[in-house]
């Protein structure tokens, strides 16, 4: 355990959260009521992460405190990767492992658990870091309230060196409080495109029933949708010649442990979508602080272009959830074109890595530079 302690008065723990985990739960469970965070952050979440990890990973708990009261905590994972072909590099992730396998569960809307009071910069997390070796600072999924809070960004909204973008997402989401004012209209709140090839597709479905939504009400029955899902969505990418997600049978047992453990909670849906005689499609999303993420789905592509099982299923999915009185129907990051064009709104997300060594970020700087002009 190694203690460290800024200028000020926070004074940094780090902690072995295999060994601690008793403390870990503890602590986590009592920040999170007193800040706002993402599922992604959630004790759902994380405890279903350090149980699915080997207990040799190295990951710390570092804990933030203020007059001996923990004001703020977050995951450093370490690891050594090859950087640039050139030079090896020593990697901390915040919440993450930095291993490209276990961290293909792609964590979103990340941060740092913390009081709303207590600040965390470049300083803060200099000093938290303290006693760690590492030469880059992996930030995945960096949520823009952290952005903001943590001073990431110059006067003219540019990011302070020596902090370099990997990648900016944006998250499309669909305000369920606008479709409830248009009372459940909700096609009357995206383009005249999309409407009618929601339309259209929904006529070709109904030629024999209505269309449903069934909502998994037991964990035997999520379980059942969830095996069909995956199945489902490993048929469609493997005929395109790709592996698709589930083909990492960590991620695969991890969202397994996550139903197991979180759906009693009430905190997963799986939804399937289908008429008396046809399956369209299941969604697998989280439920969180009133906000609906979608994770993954499973769809049934029949032959001709006019089904639409994404668009449908995603239509009436937001329907399902305006009426639950739930607040966002969140896509998550991409720039899917579904994605797109069935959201009312949208708010980017980073992947940011912070440099220590001067040499590494030039480097960076460097190749990057090269790519672009390619």
């Amino acid at each position: 355990m190694n203690v460290n302690q800024t200028g000020s008065t926070i004074v940094f723990v780090h902690y072995n959260p295999f060994n601690d985990y008793n403390f870990v739960e503890s602590c986590w469970q009592d920040l999170q009521k007193r800040c706002s965070h993402s599922f992604f952050l959630s004790w759902g979440w994380i405890s279903t992460w350090l149980k699915s990890l080997d207990k040799k990973s190295d990951i710390r708990f570092i804990v933030g405190y203020l007059d001996q009261k923990p004001v703020l905590a977050f995951f450093v994972g370490l690891s050594i990767k090859n950087a640039y072909k050139i030079i090896r590099s020593k990697i901390a992730s915040i919440n993450t492992t930095g291993s490209n396998y276990y961290d293909q569960l792609f964590l979103e809307y990340n941060g740092v658990l913390k009081d709303f009071d207590v600040k965390f910069g470049i300083q803060e997390l200099m000093q938290a870091l303290k006693g760690i070796n590492w030469d880059e600072f992996q930030m995945p999924g960096i949520s823009p309230e952290f952005v903001n809070e943590a001073g990431f960004l110059n006067p003219e909204g540019s990011f302070i060196r020596p902090i370099v973008v990997d990648e900016v997402s944006n998250a499309s989401y669909v305000d369920l409080e606008e479709v409830r004012k248009v009372e459940f209209n909700y096609l009357s709140l995206i383009s005249a495109n999309k409407r009618s090839q929601i339309r259209r597709s929904i006529k070709e479905y109904e030629m024999d029933s209505e269309i449903q939504v069934t909502e998994a009400s037991t964990l035997d029955q999520a379980l059942i949708f969830f095996s069909e899902l995956v199945q489902l969505h490993q048929r469609e990418w493997e005929s395109r010649g790709d592996k698709g997600s589930f083909s990492n049978t960590y991620l695969l047992d991890f969202h397994r442990d996550l139903i197991n453990s979180r759906f009693v909670s009430g905190e997963i849906q799986i939804l399937k979508v289908h008429t008396k005689d046809l399956l369209i499609g299941y969604l697998y999303n989280f439920i969180y602080d009133r906000r609906v993420y979608f994770y993954q789905g499973g769809l049934n592509y029949l032959p001709k272009n006019v089904y639409r099982p994404g668009l449908v299923s995603h239509y009436y999915a937001i329907i399902h959830n305006a009426h639950k009185e739930l607040a966002v129907y969140d896509f998550l990051a991409g720039d899917a074109a579904y994605k797109t064009s069935l959201a009312t709104g949208s708010h980017p997300l980073y992947w940011l890595r912070l440099f220590r060594n001067p040499l590494f970020y030039y480097i960076k700087q460097a190749t990057s530079l090269v790519r672009s002009l390619r």
